[in-house]
């Protein structure tokens, strides 16, 4: 049964944010198992991505338009991604508790 690869299919969300972000791969699929949020981000930019591609079949006097708006859309879920990596890099330290002062 060789005719299929052993590789599971990528999510075309996952799919997404490694192209948007190549150099942050390992992080970007940690994110997309831990974060269901995250995951709905990513999934939204492959659909709004979808649907950018498929607006040159639109009639002239909304094609314009709708390129304009799904491009907004990419950059800002673009955006959304890139903030959600940088907020998994940071590591909170946490104060460690002091025993009450019982004077």
């Amino acid at each position: 049964m060789g005719s299929r690869s052993d590789k599971p299919l990528v999510s075309p969300g996952l799919a997404a944010a490694l192209e948007h972000f190549p150099a942050q791969a390992q992080r970007i699929e940690d994110l997309f198992e831990s974060d269901e949020s995250f995951r709905g981000i990513c999934e939204d930019l492959a659909d709004a991505e979808a649907t950018l591609k498929q607006i040159a079949r639109l009639p002239d006097d909304v094609r314009d338009a709708r390129r304009s708006e799904y491009r907004e859309l990419v950059k800002g879920l673009s955006g959304e991604i890139e903030e959600a990596i940088s907020r998994a890099k940071i590591i909170p330290l946490r104060r460690a508790r002091r025993p009450p002062d019982f004077r």
